[in-house]
């Protein structure tokens, strides 16, 4: 035991040793790939590959982008974008899977394409006339074809866009020749449903207008599949109800007996009629005695297996399924049996294997499985582990039945819950979770508040008290702690030799800092995330009840441990920032566009914006006054700008019209937390050249047709301190910009007339008093002086430079951290590239010297010579190989090391880490030789030890001489 304490107390040395932070690509960051949201009808299981039996989850979301997902981890296997930037809507896009050939066809818009289902690389694209849209999409088995051959051909259906535009049906080559055949219907009236469904014979093109004179009947034409050429026609029964996806009357398209349904205004029977027979049934539904609110249809795409269907009813309190056989020779549809109703809420799924078809029902505690024959059970799981989804309920799954003989079966179930969770679940186990509903982030905040720490509440407490209280209270906490040393020393060598992911994130935190984002959604959700844990979702919260129509999240800001979302419409949300509780909820009265954050009294003051430019106090933080002469920059719907005095009062100081034709579009300030560590540029023969620092100048960007112009002014009076003016810009592109100590920096896109060349520039901008070193210009003696004063208006030395950007930046950002004391990287986001990029400030210095090489004292300051292109080196990439897509914005914030900056970059996907642009100064790297370390120490300890008794006799037998 006595080894074994020596021991504890060696390793105890290592403790500061491996709490170190090492800044390495896919440690300490973490991305977020997201689809978005899965849609229903175009959500699948299937093989890649003919070869395997292995099968990938594929889905379009509805923010246009097609993805494969591996079932067994939740990872992202590839995924592409339909659209050219991620949209919110994109419910009329489709997806089929091809037979025999590894491929998956989509159609989203005018395009529709053919991928690898392995790796998700275009195979073939076909683009439907213009004026059109693709309204649906199926594979046609070829007739005869080899195991090497294409085994499909698609079926598309365009729908016009305009009144002058037809709809057209198309026979489209599966090799991606090009279309077969074509079959234009002049007569479809726009607002019309068009719908088409296919056997192996015919192709059958269902049409219903729509409007009062509009009756219970719809035409149904079949078409030669071969050749496309119009064999017949017949008006069908139908009810007012499509059941199927987006109002289309046919279902089941993806099987060889293809038919239609339909429902009553009173939901309390359906129509059936199975396509290529005339006879149309009524099926008298069960109603549980209630009313019926919602049908869906449910069917199963294997041209082997028996035509089944199931009919998932939901009424007012309980839901129930009924399952029906269908004759196909008759055509008569028959119910097979009811499944029981549950006042749980239900997802059904349906699916085969071979000529076996099964029904799955999810609820919000178990998932069942039933076969097509009957309405015996035959299997039951509870669902285990759900976490953070406990308690929703499923609004769609897709399923995939593996049997294992003797009656054993294995059931994967990838369901959606309303909460944006999409999750897969084996035989009741929850395996993984994807937070899809992230993709839709368009404001954020940090809340930098941990929540309360125990020992300032113990060290305040003894505060409070007497001293005698206070010393005995501190004998008992030291002695608590004691006693939880032996236990502490005894884990510690397994903590030092197998260390847990915990412990690296408890390390992390305890150097970097408790942070946690707060997100606000467009489907109206706030959420919080732990971005020092990798991004993990803390709470989440749904605010639509408390949102009117077409309000929108404008602003989030953290104060006191509480998140205050501010909505469009001028309402105020207060939710608890730690937990995500709802404490208040105000109306608004006048629309905001923007909210800026001031000085004020107790804490910052919050100012909102109206649309006409006028600023106002926010109502809810009455008891915090604006301190006075705080300045408020505000632009107007006209294109104006405005500024502003605010104190006990709002007062109108001054108002900038740009020139004739252009409009202010974006005002930038410096950022609220901006801390300047030196006042002054140490040169290389060691004087100084004195910064230009001043809290209240700004950017204003204005645009005239393709031309630029950047104003610096002076917030207090308007007066404008420094313009530039750039021609050619590329219409509708970004022109981001950031203000941050002593300098500006603003990029855009613009094109050569004469050539027509495309280019991206980063323009720098830095501030200094004089442009002589050592002086501090004509206030460099005034010890105060006031903005309005004669002399107070000397315009600062403005040193500029532009840079050669490989592609466009669409958004700019500036590094954090707590003293200023590391150098700024220039965070920026590369849309192309799908990449964030830091750049470090050094490269983008605006004195590097032009057309010659630096000078010794200029290569002593790490000047380096001007070139007019930087290139992009990838060690600047902070998203490193990461395909990072859609980002909106690029948050900093500092940590608790001054060598760290946290990022945090959001939009469609989500991405975090944490960067040292002066390097980690103030910390050991991982590289560093822990364990050489300690073998220093325990040789040094030996030595000394050796040694000691020659050291004695040596001091003795001096003594004696």
């Amino acid at each position: 035991m006595r080894g074994y304490g020596v021991l504890s107390v060696l390793l105890s040395f290592l403790l500061p040793v491996i709490a170190i932070f090492a800044d390495d690509a896919f440690h300490i960051d973490y991305h977020h790939a997201l689809l978005g949201s899965p849609q229903a009808h175009a959500t699948f299981f299937h093989k890649p590959q003919p070869s395997t039996n292995a099968s990938l989850l594929y889905t379009i979301s509805d923010k246009a982008f097609l993805g494969a997902v591996n079932p067994r981890d939740g990872s992202l296997v590839w995924r592409q974008s339909l659209a050219d930037h991620p949209t919110n809507n994109a419910s009329t896009s489709f997806l089929v899977a091809g037979e025999r050939d590894g491929q998956i066809i989509s159609g989203y818009n005018r395009t529709v394409a053919c991928w690898d289902a392995l790796n998700g690389r275009l195979v073939w694209d076909y683009t439907v006339p213009e004026g059109t849209k693709v309204h649906g999409l199926q594979a046609i088995a070829l007739a005869e074809s080899s195991a090497n051959d294409i085994g499909q051909d698609i079926l598309v259906l365009a729908y016009p866009d305009h009144s002058n535009a037809h709809a057209i049906v198309s026979r489209v080559a599966g090799d991606g020749s090009g279309a077969r055949w074509h079959y234009e219907d002049s007569s479809l009236t726009l607002g019309s449903s068009a719908s088409i469904a296919a056997s192996t014979q015919h192709v059958y093109y269902v049409t219903k207008s729509h409007g009062l004179l509009a009756g219970s009947k719809a035409k149904v034409a079949t078409l030669d599949s071969a050749t496309g050429h119009e064999v017949g026609q017949a008006s069908v029964a139908i009810g007012l109800e499509a059941l199927a996806f987006d109002g289309q009357y046919s279902v089941a398209s993806c099987a060889q007996s293809p038919f239609m349904i339909s429902a009553d205004k009173s939901s309390r029977s359906v129509k059936f009629n199975l396509l290529g027979h005339t006879k149309a049934a009524t099926l008298t539904l069960d109603d549980k005695g209630e009313n019926i609110e919602e049908i869906t249809v449910h069917h199963a795409c294997d041209a082997a297996a028996p035509l089944r269907f199931l009919l998932h009813i939901k009424g007012k309190t309980c839901q129930w399924a009924e399952v029906y056989h269908v004759d196909v020779k008759s055509g008569e549809a028959t119910r097979a049996y009811l499944l029981p109703a549950t006042e749980e809420k239900s997802a059904f799924a349906a699916t085969s294997s071979g000529s076996t078809i099964y029904f799955i029902r999810s609820t919000e505690s178990e998932v069942v499985l039933y076969s097509s024959e009957s309405h015996g059970q035959l299997g039951r799981w509870t669902k285990t582990t759900f976490g953070t989804t406990s308690g929703s309920t499923p609004s769609h799954v897709v399923a995939e039945v593996i049997s294992k003989g003797q009656a054993s079966f294995a059931v994967r179930l990838a369901e959606t819950t309303p909460s944006g969770n999409w999750s897969l679940i084996r035989n009741g186990e929850l395996l993984w979770t994807r937070p899809e509903m992230l993709a839709y982030a368009s404001t954020a905040a940090w809340a930098e508040d941990a929540g309360p720490d125990a020992l300032a509440e113990e060290l305040d407490l003894e505060s409070t008290v007497n001293p005698l209280t206070a010393y005995t209270h501190r004998i008992k906490r030291h002695f608590a702690d004691l006693m939880s040393l032996p236990g502490h020393l005894q884990k510690l060598p397994e903590n030092i030799l197998k260390p847990s992911p915990e412990s690296d994130a408890t390390a992390r935190r305890s150097l970097v800092g408790t942070k946690t984002v707060i997100l606000g959604t467009v489907r109206r959700e706030l959420m919080a995330l732990d971005v020092t844990d990798g991004g993990a979702l803390k709470w989440q919260i749904n605010l639509a009840s408390h949102m009117s129509t077409g309000a929108e999240m404008e602003s989030i800001i953290i104060d006191g441990g509480k998140a205050h979302v501010y909505l469009s419409d001028g309402a105020l949300i207060v939710v608890n920032a730690s937990n995500g509780q709802l404490i208040e909820h105000r109306s608004g009265h006048a629309r905001i566009s923007k909210l800026v954050r001031i000085p004020g009294s107790p804490a910052p003051a919050i100012i909102t914006v109206e649309a006409d430019g006028t600023p106002r106090p926010a109502e809810d933080l009455a008891s915090v006054q604006p301190l006075e002469g705080s300045t408020v920059v505000t632009i107007s719907e006209d294109g104006k700008a405005f500024g502003w005095t605010i104190g006990q009062g709002v007062e109108k100081t001054w108002t900038l019209s740009p020139r004739d034709g252009s409009k202010f579009i974006n005002a930038v300030a410096r950022a609220e937390h901006d801390p300047v560590a030196s006042i002054g540029k140490v040169l290389g023969d060691r004087s100084v050249l004195y910064k230009y620092l001043s809290p209240n100048v700004a950017l204003l960007i204005a645009e005239y047709h393709s031309d630029l112009t950047v104003y610096l002014i002076d917030a207090v009076t308007g007066a404008v301190l420094d313009t530039a003016t750039h021609q050619g810009i590329l219409p509708g592109t970004d022109v981001p910009a950031v203000v941050s100590e002593n300098w500006f920096a603003y990029s855009f896109t613009s094109q050569d007339p004469a050539g027509e060349g495309i280019a991206t520039k980063l323009v720098i901008s830095e501030l200094y008093e004089s442009s002589i070193p050592n002086d501090r210009g004509p206030l460099g003696s005034r010890t105060n002086f006031s903005e309005f004063s004669v002399d107070a208006g000397v315009r600062p030395h403005v040193i500029s430079q532009a840079y050669a950007i490989a592609e466009p930046i669409s958004n700019l950002a500036v590094s954090q951290t707590a003293q200023g004391i590391t150098s700024r990287q220039v965070l920026a986001t590369l849309p192309n590239s799908n990449a964030v990029i830091g750049i470090p400030r050094e490269i983008l210095d605006a004195r590097r010297p032009v057309d010659r090489d630096p000078t010794a004292t200029e290569r002593e300051e790490g000047l380096m010579r001007y070139s007019p292109i930087i290139e992009l080196d990838p060690k600047f990439l902070l998203t490193h190989s990461r395909d990072v897509t859609g980002i909106r914005k690029i948050l900093a914030s500092p940590s608790l090391l001054e060598s760290t900056s946290v990022v945090f970059a959001f939009g469609h996907d989500v991405f975090g880490t944490q960067i040292a642009p002066s390097m980690a100064f103030d910390v050991l790297g991982k590289g560093f030789n822990k364990g050489q370390l300690v073998l220093t120490i325990v040789a040094l300890f030996a030595g000394v030890m050796a040694l000691r008794p020659l050291a004695q006799k040596k001091t003795v037998e001096a003594r004696w001489r």
